[in-house]
């Protein structure tokens, strides 16, 4: 816990923040203007709702904006250690690599969740300006549960791949576009059981995800062919794996426990009079 609130005061000195905060402000926003530059056949199929612009907000998250930002922050956060020279000293209090990178991914979670619920909050101030139709107490607050859920699953879909970024310094940038590219891969996943495997659109299952409000599935056919077991089952798979990632000796310390080794000085034999 306190290596979770230690995160969470270093965060207060870095501007990365604002970055997830933009990227979930703008999410809302792409999917009304989306839906305003449709074709006029497409629109006379679709009737966008507000439970549509939930739909479009949660698929623009898991595609588009969260894969990248969260891989960002996750990334940058470890890599601090490295930049400002502080890994060193925390392994050395003794707070092992493990449980370092554990307290980090736990803080990254949590922000996840955060910026899930800021996303919802912008969604309704959305909706209340540009799409009221549909616009309930029980739509606002499922559909909110659903973006806040959707978020940290979509973070622990993509833990590995910061847990592997994690272990050499200024790697974190290429994990955010490995990310991105990881988060576009889904839109074009079509058959049902990639996308209940794939680790990114895994948790679109666990929150019964209708897919309603995009032109391709007007019927909900998405929402018909999840699998909320093998969701679960995924999910869990990335956590285990983040686990083995972090456990997996760094090469530092493998190449310092034989210096201290070869550093001890044998005692002084006593000289014969």
């Amino acid at each position: 816990m306190n290596l979770i609130l230690t995160e969470f005061q270093k965060l207060k000195r870095y501007s990365i923040i604002l970055v997830g905060i933009i990227g979930a402000t703008c999410s809302p926003v792409i999917s009304i203007v989306m839906q305003n530059v449709m074709s006029d056949d497409a629109k006379t199929v679709l009737n966008y709702t507000f439970p549509d612009l939930i739909n479009s907000t949660i698929w623009n998250n898991m595609t588009i904006f969260f894969p990248m930002i969260l891989a960002l922050i996750g990334g940058y956060i470890i890599s601090r250690e490295y930049t400002d020279d502080t890994l060193k000293n925390l392994l050395t209090v003794p707070v092992s690599f493990p449980r370092l990178m554990a307290g980090k991914l736990t803080a990254l979670g949590i922000i996840a969740l955060l910026l899930g619920l800021y996303d919802a909050l912008v969604t309704l101030l959305v909706g209340l300006i540009c799409c009221r139709e549909n616009l309930t107490l029980p739509v606002v607050l499922s559909g909110s549960v659903q973006m806040t859920a959707m978020a940290l699953f979509t973070c622990i879909g993509e833990f590995p791949l910061i847990a592997l970024c994690g272990r050499r310094r200024d790697a974190f940038r290429g994990g955010a576009v490995a990310a991105f590219l990881l988060g576009y891969v889904a839109i074009f996943l079509k058959n049902p059981v990639l996308r209940n495997l794939y680790p990114l659109s895994a948790g679109l299952s666990i929150v019964r995800f209708s897919g309603e409000g995009f032109v391709s599935d007007t019927a909900g056919s998405y929402a018909s062919t999840q699998n909320t077991f093998i969701g679960i089952c995924v999910i869990l798979a990335m956590l285990i794996l983040t686990g083995i990632i972090i456990h997996i000796p760094r090469k530092e310390a493998v190449a310092v426990a034989p210096s201290k080794k070869g550093g001890r000085t044998k005692p002084k034999q006593e000289t014969s009079k």
